[in-house]
């Protein structure tokens, strides 16, 4: 667990776009509307893993016979990863999310 020094005035303003960006899509309001808080933005950058991983589960989803494995695994997991990511951007903390974290720092936002 990586722990990065900010401000708690910048965590605070940036803990609701942080948690609304593990929501599908919702990850584009924290550049829409927190484009200078680093707290939002290392939550967004997972949460675009998270709304990618859950776009190509979709996608296999749609195959036959297999798809049904897909989804259920796809929607277990991504609710798992959402809810994880939401606890603690909103309990204030940059966890790097595993495999999320890998992805997400070649992100460059």
């Amino acid at each position: 667990m990586e722990q990065t020094q900010l401000d708690q005035n910048e965590i605070k303003d940036g803990a609701p776009f942080a948690a609304l960006s593990y929501v599908f899509f919702l990850w584009i309001l924290v550049f829409i509307f927190r484009k200078d808080n680093r707290f939002a933005h290392f939550h967004a950058k997972q949460g675009i893993v998270v709304f990618i991983g859950e776009i190509v589960f979709i996608v296999l989803a749609l195959l036959p016979f297999v798809g049904i494995i897909f989804y259920v695994t796809g929607l277990l997991l991504f609710l798992f990863l959402s809810l994880y990511g939401i606890y603690f951007s909103l309990t204030g903390k940059m966890v790097r999310i595993k495999f999320l974290s890998a992805i997400a720092d070649k992100f460059v936002v």
